[in-house]
């Protein structure tokens, strides 16, 4: 590894980094990810056996309508924890793309609108959602009853017959969320390449030049990393894209607080763990203008994105290509004010593309 000063032979080589650039990058290796996040509304977040009922429900397709629809079925373990589809396939067709749930555990807001304020709040909506599950949490009850019964006893210590059907919908999505919470990244080439950096060790050859050239974007010029960026490569915040809304308008965070207030099963809810006097700043201090943040979504993990497409909160985009060429022609608009892809070249969007697919989790075997 060399560290200079920017100079015309640290752009006529990728791999001189400036300090500045080296910095960014280790930023955004998975090693330096830290431990997670306590979920104070949440007792049971990281109970073991929370996580292994909230596993077995993940997978069960009782829990739908007609039988046949999980939560894995949106959240495939084999397509990155989402699906291939531009919108959500449940009971009926959901408006909205299923994010992936990879590294959820790292978040404080769900949903691309952001309109549940925990990862068990999040895990209950679509269960009553009539175009995913298709369910009421009175046939969660049963279920529970009918079929965990004794792990349900053991997490919760008491019987789920007998609680109130609004205690064990509550109970139901906290030990999803504690099984969510270890769906965690994968190591990818990236990282193998920053863990080179940081150790001195000189192998450069992990990443083509192209990539090299499309990390040096990222970080740089592009400015890729303002809004994805940290180990999970996303600031979990809501942004302006830019997306086409295909006719069908959608004001994403801005029409999402009325249901942040008016939710049972909230942060600050009948059913929360937390301290109100402690816990909580992500709300006590949420912005809610509606104006400033209609048309914004969130902003997802580049973890894995090369490996899940279609793109976008509703599918707009079938490739990477199509995704970076959008940015570069809305780039400055009102429609995406924090893009910054307008004076790019189409070599740096084939670099940049090429860079995304070192964060795929199969990206270690790339250059066998």
């Amino acid at each position: 590894m060399v560290l200079s000063n920017p100079s015309k032979a640290a752009e006529n080589n990728p791999v001189d980094w400036t300090e500045r650039e080296f910095a960014l990058i280790q930023s955004l290796s998975l090693s330096q990810l830290p431990p997670q996040p306590p979920s104070p509304s949440n007792r049971y977040a990281d109970n073991p056996s929370a996580a292994s009922l909230g596993r077995a429900i993940f997978n069960d397709a009782r829990f739908s309508a007609n039988g046949e629809v999980s939560c894995a079925t949106c959240h495939r373990q084999d397509y990155g924890f989402t699906d291939d589809l531009p919108r959500g396939l449940g009971i009926g067709v959901a408006n909205r793309r299923t994010m992936p749930i990879v590294g959820m555990a790292y978040q404080k807001w769900f949903f691309w609108d952001g309109r549940a304020d925990s990862l068990w709040s999040q895990t209950l909506g679509p269960l009553e959602n009539p175009v995913e599950h298709g369910i009421d949490r009175h046939q969660v009850q049963q279920l529970v009853s009918a079929h965990y019964a004794q792990p349900y006893q053991q997490v919760f210590a008491g019987d789920a017959t007998n609680q109130p059907v609004d205690q064990v919908f509550a109970n139901t999505g906290k030990a999803l969320a504690a099984h969510v919470r270890t769906v965690l990244p994968e190591t990818t080439l990236f990282d193998l390449y920053a863990d080179a950096l940081r150790s001195d060790s000189n192998e450069t050859s992990i990443l083509t030049t192209a990539e090299t050239r499309g990390l040096r974007l990222f970080v740089g010029k592009a400015k890729c990393v303002n809004c994805h960026n940290g180990p999970m490569f996303t600031n979990g915040e809501f942004h302006h894209s830019g997306t086409p809304d295909n006719g069908e308008t959608d004001l994403g965070r801005g029409a999402a607080f009325s249901d942040l207030e008016t939710t049972e099963f909230g942060f600050f809810g009948k059913w929360s763990d937390a301290d109100p006097q402690a816990d909580g700043d992500h709300i006590r201090f949420l912005d809610r203008n509606t104006h400033k943040y209609a048309g914004t979504f969130k902003t997802p993990t580049l973890r894995g994105v090369s490996d899940r497409p279609p793109y976008m909160h509703n599918g707009a985009f079938n490739s990477l290509a199509q995704v970076l060429n959008n940015y570069r022609a809305v780039s400055g608009s009102t429609l995406a004010d924090e893009v910054f892809h307008g004076d790019l070249t189409d070599r740096d969007l084939v670099d940049l593309e090429a860079f995304l697919g070192t964060l795929s989790s199969n990206s270690n075997d790339f250059h066998n």
